[in-house]
């Protein structure tokens, strides 16, 4: 229960009993001075006990936590008993539990029309390899639907006892101006090591989902469309498959679900990926209590993507991602210098990847940047760890949820490290400074500082690819974006203000 921001109640002969209290050790809450915890009604009833209590989301007293943005953890437990008194409270053994919740995140309006129909992306039966990190990959092509629709929520179908090894869960849209012969229809294969060209270039993520995620419900006026007659109709699905015991009698169908419906919604809305390239050059050294990793999606792509948007796009929802490192996931904006936000979550836990909705939409322009910041803790890691696609490796990806549609897949960028790698990051070059990192003393402290500095100051390869795949990809190669105003959140505190 430490550190935690603590309320303890129970009912008894009719009264109820209710404190706001705080942790300093692993044992009896104490009592705080200021109690900013209020009860509005407390009963028992058919054997439970219901408490209704309330505070405001910010409070500047050293004995309670605020309430932020993103992902708070909810610890709970009970006791069979009722204390004698307020004091002495009997410890309540293994009736405990723990779970993560986005408290501050608007209400997905959890309907569906009454004409809205599902196709499932299913693997099919696919027997995992006994092998540490696994992708697999299998085409769908969607059956006629009557014409343009739009995708409305999706949510995770996942095979009972499989929860453990399937980490996440990707359906990519493949080009929409290409055809394909039946062949490449309900193809199964590894798909970073067997992928056919044809599917090689169905990079547009429609659908994203991962470990401790849920239902996702679009706003009610933005549907993603699906069905067109310009479309090919052709998807992947991509299966991450984490076996830490290597399992070899792992047989799973898991995927995820999609409900749409022929009654158009007003606008068009997509996801586009933004953040660090995946890819060996995203380096973690250990040590570090904090360590950053950013990624950015270029002047030169928004300007492409949205050009006919002056007024630009409006981001509705995002997805973090991260492994094992990951501590937080910033998306910011910066425009003409300034750095402004769209999203940050300071406490993000592998554990719980959700899609969530934002409080406010967030307008991004062209010619802005869109800035994805990582934040990670490998101070009990003795080897440096390097961006990829297992589970031990690492990622700082956001997926954006937007509308309206504009031609924008992924977008990212990876440092090049060109303070290290004088001639250029080939892959002599970087071995040799993966292994030169991994024999400097990464307790001494200019160390790390030397080399944070020289990451955020690299230059970095800038990719911006489009709906129709790798044809239209591009990459450059340029400085870092000059930050003239960075953003920093509010301190409340220090202004005297509560918000309620």
């Amino acid at each position: 229960m430490f550190p935690a921001d603590v309320v303890v109640g129970w009912v008894k002969d009719g009264k109820t009993y209710f404190t706001d209290r705080h942790t300093i050790g692993h044992y009896e809450p104490i009592i705080d001075q200021s109690q900013d915890w209020f009860l509005i009604f407390g009963k028992e009833e058919n054997g439970k006990t219901i408490l209704k209590f309330v505070r405001k989301i910010l409070l500047c007293d050293s004995e309670d936590i605020s309430i932020e943005d993103g992902t708070t953890k909810v610890i709970y437990a009970w006791n069979s008993e009722d204390p004698i008194h307020e004091t002495g409270l009997s410890y309540h053994g293994t009736n405990r539990g723990a779970r993560n919740l986005l408290l501050l995140s608007p209400t997905q309006h959890r309907h569906l029309p009454a004409d809205a129909k599902h196709f499932d992306f299913l693997n099919k039966q696919f027997h995992l390899p006994a092998r540490l990190t696994y992708y697999h990959c299998t085409s769908f092509k969607l059956p006629d639907i009557g014409g343009k629709n739009h995708m409305v929520m999706f949510e995770p179908i996942l095979q009972k006892g499989n929860e453990g090894v399937v980490h996440h869960i990707l359906v990519y849209h493949c080009p929409p101006s290409k055809q394909y012969a039946d062949k490449f229809i309900n193809m199964e294969y590894e798909c970073y090591e067997d992928a056919p060209r044809e599917l090689n270039e169905c990079r547009a993520i429609m659908l994203a989902w991962a470990v401790g995620g849920g239902p996702f419900y679009f706003p009610d006026d933005v549907g993603m469309p699906i069905g067109e007659s310009t479309d090919s109709g052709v998807f992947v699905l991509e299966t991450h498959y984490n076996n830490p015991t290597y399992l070899s009698d792992v047989v799973d169908s898991s995927g995820l679900r999609m409900y749409f419906t022929p009654t158009l919604r007003k606008f068009d809305g997509d996801i586009m990926q933004t953040g660090v390239a995946v890819d060996s050059l995203q380096m973690i050294p250990p040590g570090y209590a904090s360590f950053l990793s950013t990624g950015y999606c270029g002047v030169d792509c928004t300007n492409r993507a949205f050009k006919d948007h002056p007024e630009g796009v409006k981001v509705f929802g995002i997805f973090p991602h991260s492994h094992l490192l990951g501590e937080a996931v910033r998306s910011r904006i910066i425009r003409n210098g300034v750095e402004t936000v769209i999203a940050d979550d300071e406490n993000y836990d592998f554990d719980y990847q959700e899609s969530r909705l934002l409080s406010k939409e967030v307008v991004i322009k062209p010619g802005d940047i869109i800035e994805t910041e990582c934040r990670y803790k490998s101070d009990d890691k003795s080897t440096v760890t390097l961006g990829g696609l297992s589970t031990n490796e690492e990622m700082c990806l956001v997926f954006l949820m937007y509308y309206p549609r504009v031609d924008i897949g992924q977008c990212s960028s990876l440092p090049i490290y060109d303070m290290y790698l004088k001639n250029g990051p080939n892959n002599e070059n970087v071995r040799k400074m993966i292994k030169d990192l991994g024999t400097m003393d990464w307790t001494n402290k200019t160390i790390q500082d030397q080399f944070s500095q020289s990451t955020q100051q690299s230059r970095h390869y800038y990719t911006c690819i489009g709906k129709e795949g790798y044809s239209s990809y591009q990459r450059t190669e340029g400085a870092p974006p000059t930050i003239s105003k960075k953003y920093v959140p509010k301190d409340v505190c220090s202004e005297k203000v509560l918000i309620g």
